[in-house]
């Protein structure tokens, strides 16, 4: 027995696919947080031009010296981004909503998820792609006030002598007024490919001399434990990035114009719908992802 498809019942159809669509995106868990300061916009585009070094403490001797912070020219645009599916109307005459939750479902986590594709993307690109000082955001050319040439690009492939000097080079860089900045880093962030590679790094409680066979470093693997472990199906192969996340700014910049909306096209007087018979269900947004702080992030090409 077909059912009746009334206005009212496709009304309280969308209102229920909401729901799901919003209880689905709010269950997702997205890497992006955990590697971009999030902001809220405001505008068609944002600008951070206060990227940069906040002045380090100094004996008060007689007046207060403000160190201003440098201009930088930087801006991060939003952008609008949609995806749609479409549902036969015999989909609901024949009371078949079923095959179309999990559809609402794996909208709302491609939703919730889509940062994730935006921010990994630029670390990907970022061996190509200049920041907020001009410079590549890895490059081994930065350079600001007094702090001499630094660089967070690597080329290594992944190995626990790789590893450590990219730990190295991040804890050891230096302000504008030439002062330790005392990073520390938390994460490693590789792709599938080296996913089993950074398990055994971080995880092994010993490790093996490269070109030995059977042969142990005596005081074991200093690497243990040292980071989390981070995997993203975005991050191209071969690369890999070691991440400082626990700051007020973090390496990347992810900014919400607006947050994914769940719409529908269902009306049966619709030009579309009259032509087709096909309803639509779609979500939209808007926003835009930069990068942040350079020395917050060492990225290797694993070439």
């Amino acid at each position: 027995m077909s059912r009746l498809v009334t206005r009212d019942f496709l009304e309280a159809t969308f209102t229920g696919f909401k729901s799901l669509f919003e209880k689905s995106f709010s269950a997702a868990e997205p890497l992006y947080p955990r590697l971009a300061t999030v902001v809220d916009s405001t505008s068609d585009k944002e600008s951070y031009n206060w990227l940069g070094n906040v002045p380090a403490l100094r004996e008060w001797t007689d007046e207060r010296v403000p160190g201003a912070l440098r201009t930088h020219e930087y801006e991060i645009p939003n952008r609008k981004y949609e995806a749609t599916i479409e549902v036969d109307r015999e989909t609901f005459e024949d009371d078949r909503l079923g095959q179309v939750k999990p559809r609402i479902e794996e909208l709302a986590l491609r939703a919730a998820c889509h940062p994730d594709e935006l921010v990994v993307g630029l670390l990907n690109g970022g061996f190509a792609t200049a920041c907020y000082d001009g410079a590549y955001f890895f490059d081994s050319a930065h350079s600001e006030g007094d702090s001499g040439t630094q660089s967070n690009l690597l080329s290594a492939a992944l190995d626990p002598a790789g590893l450590e000097a990219a730990i190295t080079a991040m804890m050891g860089f230096k302000d504008d007024q030439g002062k330790p900045l005392g990073v520390k880093p938390d994460t490693l962030l590789v792709g599938p490919d080296n996913f089993f590679t950074a398990r055994e790094i971080l995880n092994s409680v010993s490790i093996v001399v490269a070109g030995s066979t059977d042969v142990e470093k005596p005081a074991g693997n200093p690497l243990s434990g040292m980071l989390n472990l981070e995997v993203s199906p975005f991050v191209e192969a071969g690369k890999w990035f070691v991440l400082a996340t626990g700051y007020p700014v973090r390496p990347l910049i992810m900014q919400w114009r607006i947050r994914p909306e769940f719409t529908a096209v269902t009306d049966p007087s619709d030009e579309y719908v009259f032509s087709t018979d096909v309803f639509k269900y779609g979500v939209r947004s808007r926003l835009g992802a930069g990068y942040g702080l350079w020395y917050l992030a060492v990225g290797s090409s694993g070439a």
